[in-house]
């Protein structure tokens, strides 16, 4: 029974028996990991604290091909990120990316995209303003590695890159046509220019840079790239933590 090493970042946990703790983890090496860790919950348990959701962790765990749930050995934090988890609406959010992942990846290593997810965590953890771009610039960043990027670049028709006041998106395609284009589409939806602009931008954007973009149509960014990405990836409807990160938005005057 070899013993694997890897970081993690904890995506959820759960209660097992009287003392121990079953962990989803998402890793670098591996993929999601599914661990049981006992006697986790006790006080003097050598997992006491390293283990809460969000947590960047390294860990050693004895892993078997056969088994559904892997045994952990050993958990130390690296990054607790305690100013997430102190501000209600940033932990929101930051569950959000959490369940996304839960729910679409297996166990199959894709370092980009727990990069992806450390890099965003981070931002948000030291970001006092503008956390939605993080918000719509993950959800870029994760259509991209799941094989879907919208364009965002020129009408379909005429190819401007400059559109005008409104224009029609196609969630079928990805694509959009400008407002005398006006493509007739079914899956189409109509957003402004701005919006188109925004995303444009923010696709190209370094996290690094994101405060340094404003957005003025906030709900129509969200309104489209997540029509586009459930349209496309069946297991990202109905997410849970979205409901709850609308929930808090909603009632924490300037929380955005």
């Amino acid at each position: 029974m070899p013993l694997q090493k890897t970081e993690a970042v904890v995506l959820k946990t759960q209660r097992s028996g009287e003392t121990s703790k079953i962990v989803t983890l998402y890793s670098p090496k591996f993929g999601k990991i599914k661990a049981v860790a006992k006697g986790s919950r006790g006080l003097k348990s050598r997992f006491f604290g390293s283990l809460e959701t969000l947590n960047h962790i390294s860990i050693v765990y004895y892993f078997k091909e056969t088994r559904e749930y892997q045994f952990l050995s050993q958990a130390d934090i690296i990054h607790a990120y305690d100013r997430i988890k102190a501000d209600l609406n940033k932990y929101a959010l930051a569950t959000v990316f959490c369940e996304l992942i839960d729910r679409t990846e297996l166990e199959q290593a894709n370092p980009y995209l727990f990069q992806i997810l450390v890099d965003v965590l981070n931002g948000i953890d030291q970001t006092k303003k503008k956390l939605v771009n993080y918000y719509f610039w993950f959800l870029l960043k994760f259509l991209k590695i799941n094989g879907f990027t919208p364009d965002f670049t020129q009408c379909k028709i005429c190819q401007t890159d400059s559109p005008q006041e409104t224009v029609r998106f196609s969630i079928l395609n990805g694509n959009f046509s400008c407002g005398k284009c006006s493509l007739q589409e079914p899956t189409a939806i109509t957003v402004s220019a701005a919006t188109i602009q925004f995303l444009k931008k923010l696709q190209v954007t370094s996290i690094k840079n994101l405060e340094l973009i404003t957005i003025t149509t906030e709900s129509e960014c969200e309104m489209l790239l997540l029509s586009f990405m459930q349209h496309h990836i069946e297991e990202t409807k109905y997410l849970k933590s979205l409901k709850f990160f609308r929930e808090i938005q909603n009632k924490i005057p300037g929380s955005k």
